[in-house]
């Protein structure tokens, strides 16, 4: 098997070497199970149908720059494709998907790589129990139709000083719910530019959100078709932000509704808009950092005003069950105590 063309239409071609990788699958109807592969670029699945990974460890070379390293499992122009019950540690991307149809991604573990598992121009793809953790972005879902990520971790994904938990650009059906997107910089970043020819459409919904420096990040144009709804936004630095990067200064048009803000049940808008800062991160010289600093939020507040959009429903955070029992428990205590003296 010679060098894979990759790439094409509005992108460069380019070619990866077989030889690169450890394991290469180029045919039909493949079940690889029980393995263990240790090597900079892991597995390549490439122009094949029906093809099973699972129950195996994939480890690369962290010692390795970011740049030099390979996929640990690399889907391209694939469809049918099951990836299950698999350790992935090390690499550039943990799982790579590209020009694939049917791929499902199950239960699948992803530390210390570049992104976790990451999409591009695919169809019908789908991301359940995955836990990325460590890296520089949990899930990346682009420019693909069909997709879901459902009942994932993603987990302190703060590497190279920024990190996103969930990560979403321009995905028309895109379903991303029942997630946990903690401690990473941006909780769930969506981006809507509407350049792809493909209508964006998407639904985050029932996500915990927790303990990030932004929780949700808008960035890019107003698109009717975006849902958030039913999602928990608590212990993030700044709840929420919008980034207006055209500067048409008009509210959000997406559809926002009955989300938990940091535990508060007002009405009051948690988003903020940020199309200043965007135009100071174009500029150099002394305005560039300023741009990067959380010290924008308060020059956009000036310069901008704040309000992109609020959630007309939003509900107050209800504390676990476990804590309404301790709470029961504390308060039948102090009551029996009143009632002896």
């Amino acid at each position: 098997m010679g060098p894979v063309e990759l790439g094409g239409g509005l992108f460069v071609s380019y070619k990866v070497r077989p030889a690169d990788f450890c394991v290469v699958v180029n045919a039909s109807n493949v079940v690889i199970v029980n393995f263990f592969v240790r090597c900079s670029a892991g597995v390549l699945i490439a122009n094949s149908h029906n093809v099973t990974i699972a129950k195996g460890a994939v480890r690369g070379n962290p010692q390795l720059p970011v740049y030099l390293r390979g996929a640990g499992i690399y889907v391209y122009n694939s469809s049918n494709v099951l990836i299950k019950d698999v350790e992935i540690e090390g690499f550039h991307d943990g799982v790579y998907v590209e020009r694939g149809r049917g791929v499902k991604v199950e239960n699948v573990t992803v530390v210390n790589s570049r992104y976790g598992v990451h999409v591009m121009f695919s169809r019908d793809v789908e991301i359940s129990r995955l836990h990325a953790r460590g890296n520089y972005v949990g899930v990346a879902v682009m420019y693909t139709q069909g997709a879901a990520v459902e009942d994932s971790v993603l987990v302190h994904n703060v590497n190279w000083a920024e990190g996103y938990g969930l990560f979403i650009a321009d995905v028309s059906n895109g379903t991303f719910i029942r997630n946990k997107s903690i401690g990473n910089v941006h909780g769930v970043f969506i981006q809507v530019m509407g350049g792809w020819g493909n209508r964006t459409q998407m639904t985050v919904a029932d996500n915990l959100v927790e303990g990030n420096y932004i929780g949700l990040t808008y960035r890019g144009v107003s698109s009717p078709d975006v849902y958030i709804r039913n999602n928990t936004f608590i212990g993030n630095s700044i709840p929420a932000l919008y980034v207006d990067i055209f500067l048409t200064g008009g509210e959000l048009k997406a559809h926002i509704s009955g989300n938990v803000w940091q535990g508060h049940g007002s009405t009051s808008p948690y988003v903020y808009r940020s199309a200043f800062a965007e135009v100071l991160a174009k500029s150099e010289f002394l305005t560039a950092p300023l741009s990067a600093s959380p010290a924008r939020f308060l020059v956009d507040s000036f310069a901008v005003g704040n309000v992109a959009f609020v959630d007309p429903s939003p509900r107050p955070h209800e504390a676990p069950p476990g804590v309404w029992t301790a709470l029961a428990l504390l308060l039948s205590v102090v009551w029996l105590a009143a009632r002896r003296l």
